[in-house]
């Protein structure tokens, strides 16, 4: 039964349908039961924990910094060379002959083809044989992967929902994949608000069916809690505000959790006691591979990306994510480790097995986050005091599991604008190195101008610069695909290669 779904999603690389459509033999194994889609949905319309869906994201974010030593100097160039594109900001990512190859930047392709397994599910589910209440679980969580992976696209490959000199309507953003069907047409752009009326609508359908079980047994899969956590984070791109509280309220409403970081205190950090993955008590759905948001030098010496000095700054000195999440390299061991910090939030995988233990994940902080923002937004357009209560009701559940209560100090209310940056200062410290978190919010806020740091040798330091509002906050489709579908409008480029300022 997988096989046909193995057949489909390779006929994605093809470049010509009606060839494979010829290979295709009638011997194939059809799924038939409610069971059989079940099984392919996990296998082929999840993302597999050893797929890396967008490792370079994490590169153009100003979470991440570049580091030179005597320690790293020897293996820092070949690290550097294989994610530049990304870190420069470059119009082309991942050239042949120098860096990354070019599918390593290939995000587009990862989610078309989750996409099209996911669709094949939604496409011949209802004929299934099978349990009713299986079926409608089945269809939720195929409806929410499939609102998520056009999110996650359009958000990378187009310009914000929110962006402030146009409307959603008139900004190109991805095609939309609602079928499973093979043709040799060109898929064509969709508008931003196209795509973000689908993932609506895809999320409405599967809350309607997830609400009917509930099920929340098994975090590897998606739950009505996770499809309201999404939909939450959608409302809050769109600056619905209000739907974007109902759908965190739902989220805390049945999943209040935190994890008390006094629990991380003087101990060992191991797999059954992690900030992120399936053991986290805040974790709603845990997915893929979250070696994707290991800087890719992580192991042994010659490292020379990790968490940025701009980043650990913006902590307080007491908070316990600094201080448990952030290892502070001793000055003994600069002349062994070229890093100034790096992050302890995730565990280090030391064997093959383990990788399949560590996960990226949808956590509960986050909808506290989402509904304080959204709350501030309330309070900065409607002057509503109750809004700005709501919020910092919000902010301080979730800074109270981040302190030693002695070092804990509960935020009082301030004038909205102060009051919206230390939540986005808080979401930052919460979500660094997960899901993109940060490179979206930059572009939803506005854009603004960020600088990466290179050092070519130990005496020459070079300074790239992501204007405010630049071209390159739309990352470029890969030449690969623009190659194999010439009806894509490709978006505005820099000029030439970006140099150092």
């Amino acid at each position: 039964m997988k096989k046909l779904i193995v057949i489909l999603i390779a006929a994605c690389s093809l470049a010509s349908c009606k060839k494979f459509l010829e290979e295709y033999s009638p011997s194939d194994v059809t799924p038939k039961s409610t069971a059989d889609f079940n099984e392919i949905l996990f296998s082929d319309g999840y993302p597999d924990a050893r797929k890396e869906l967008h490792p370079w994201l994490m590169y153009m974010e100003d979470d991440i910094q570049f580091y030179i030593s005597p320690a790293n100097i020897i293996d820092a160039p070949t690290y550097y060379s294989a994610i530049r594109g990304a870190y420069e900001w470059q119009a082309v990512q991942g050239r042949d002959g120098s860096g990354a190859s070019p599918e390593y930047f290939n995000a587009w392709g990862n989610y078309y083809k989750l996409l099209l397994g996911v669709n094949v599910v939604l496409q011949n589910v209802d004929r299934s044989t099978g349990d009713p209440v299986l079926k409608d679980q089945v269809k939720g969580e195929a409806y929410a992967l499939r609102a998520y992976y056009h999110f996650k696209l359009v958000n990378i490959y187009a310009r914000p929902y929110n962006d402030s000199t146009t409307t959603p309507d008139k900004l190109a953003g991805v095609p939309l994949r609602t079928n499973g069907d093979l043709s040799d047409q060109y898929m064509t752009r969709n508008t931003v608000k196209e795509v973000y009326d689908q993932i609506t609508s895809d999320l409405d359908s599967s809350i309607l069916l997830l609400e009917r079980s509930r099920k929340t047994d098994d975090v590897f899969r998606i739950s009505h809690v996770a499809a309201h956590l999404l939909a939450s984070r959608v409302y809050l791109y769109m600056e619905d505000w209000r739907r974007c509280i109902q759908h965190a309220d739902a989220v805390l409403h049945q999943h209040p959790q935190l994890m008390n970081y006094m629990d991380w205190t003087g101990v060992t950090p191991d797999f059954d006691n992690s900030f992120i993955g399936p053991e986290n008590v805040e974790s709603v759905w845990c997915y893929g591979s979250a070696e994707e948001y290991y800087p890719m030098n992580e192991a042994g010496f010659g490292m020379c990306f990790e968490v940025s000095r701009e980043l650990v700054s913006c902590f307080e000195d007491n908070d316990l994510r600094k201080a448990n999440g952030i290892f502070e390299v001793p000055a003994e061991y600069k002349p062994f480790i070229g890093l100034d910090y790096f992050q302890n939030k995730r565990m280090y995988p030391s064997s093959a097995s383990e990788y399949l233990l560590i996960n990226n994940s949808w956590r509960s902080s986050e909808a506290y986050l989402n509904r304080a923002e959204a709350y501030i937004q309330l309070y900065r357009t409607k002057g509503d005091a109750a809004a700005a209560s709501e919020a910092l009701k919000s902010l301080n559940t979730l800074r109270a599991q981040r302190f030693a209560p002695a070092d804990f100090q509960a935020w009082t209310l301030k004038p909205a604008d102060i009051l919206l940056q230390m939540c986005r200062d808080e979401r930052r410290r919460e979500l660094y190195f997960e899901e993109g978190h940060r490179w979206f919010d930059l572009k939803r806020y506005g854009m603004p101008a960020i600088r990466h740091v290179y050092h070519p040798d130990l005496s020459t330091t070079q300074i790239f610069t992501l204007q405010k509002r630049d071209a390159q906050y739309v990352v470029p489709i890969p030449e690969v695909v623009l190659t194999r579908n010439p009806a894509l409008v490709r978006d505005p480029l820099i000029p030439g290669t970006r140099q150092p300022d």
